[in-house]
């Protein structure tokens, strides 16, 4: 494939990419290449190590693929793999944190702003020290979702099992006077309605989404891409494929063409480990760039 009609990759655990895919699917007309690794959703409570493998398989898969860049479609993934691999993959690497922290910073008024994340996440302090750094007069509020994922991987984005958990992780943000609120995991756009009922109308809520695909979008143009005359969406997918079309699919609100399956090497015996040693003379972890 010639570099001219290259693909963009975006990847995720499962169908909260999809919001990324969507938001990317009405600002430019590219080849889009969706990698869903389903096998290991969700990413919110692995091991850092699992989460920088996952990543570098998934990105050095899509580069087999000839796509000019990738979107970590997944906070997860953004906090604790992109700032090691931006070091290692090649190609321009692009995450759904640092949309989010600017949007937050120009959407609150009294400077206390909310998160929901996953607790790998929370626990990386990813976005802690991006508003340290960029806003520091902002008190950020940080609120680790584990239910949150795996309603929604299970199709369940309403009634009282959703409602219990968001009252649960909303009530302490709400208590510290917030009046935005970031949804620091790609599943969650999928909850904003009983969300927004929760939170109320006066609270800003921000979906980084849009803002991933302005950057993608104006990066295109900064580096004179031109569009695609008849763009090709390709889904790919760890775990059972006919599974996530039609969970996709539910989400999209329309049918999504065929999944191809393809399964992550994890399973050979010391394939993590032999990764982290190639990986150790450019471990960089801790220091978010």
């Amino acid at each position: 494939m010639e570099q001219s009609h290259a693909p963009i990759g975006i990847y995720d655990s499962g169908v909260g990419g999809l919001t990324v895919w969507l938001a990317l699917k009405r600002l430019v007309k590219q080849d889009l290449i969706y990698y869903a690794d389903t096998a290991h959703v969700p990413y919110g409570e692995k091991a850092r190590e699992q989460i920088l493998f996952y990543s570098h398989t998934i990105i050095s898969f899509l580069k087999q693929h000839k796509v000019r860049a990738v979107v970590a479609a997944c906070n997860t993934s953004s906090a604790l793999a992109l700032p090691t691999l931006r070091l290692t993959a090649g190609v321009p690497l692009f995450g759904v944190i640092e949309p989010a922290v600017r949007e937050g910073i120009a959407a609150t008024k009294n400077k206390r702003i909310g998160l929901m994340a996953t607790v790998g996440t929370v626990d990386s302090g990813s976005y802690q020290r991006r508003f340290h750094r960029h806003a520091p007069d902002v008190q950020l509020f940080a609120q680790k979702c584990p239910k949150l994922v795996p309603l929604v991987e299970a199709g369940k984005t309403a009634g009282p099992e959703v409602e219990a958990a968001l009252q649960q992780y909303l009530e302490p943000l709400l208590k510290a006077d917030i009046d935005t609120l970031i949804l620091g995991c790609t599943h969650y756009p999928f909850l904003l309605e009983p969300i927004r009922r929760i939170a109320g109308k006066e609270i800003a809520i921000i979906d980084p989404a849009h803002q991933t695909a302005q950057d993608v979008f104006k990066w295109l143009k900064e580096n004179g891409y031109a569009d695609s005359g008849n763009p090709q969406d390709i889904f790919w997918a760890s775990g059972n494929p006919h599974k996530f079309q039609a969970k996709a699919s539910f989400f999209v609100g329309r049918q999504i063409g065929p999944v191809h399956h393809h399964k992550l090497d994890e399973e050979k015996p010391g394939a993590i480990q032999s990764f982290l040693l190639e990986l150790a003379p450019v471990w960089r972890g801790e220091n978010d760039q």
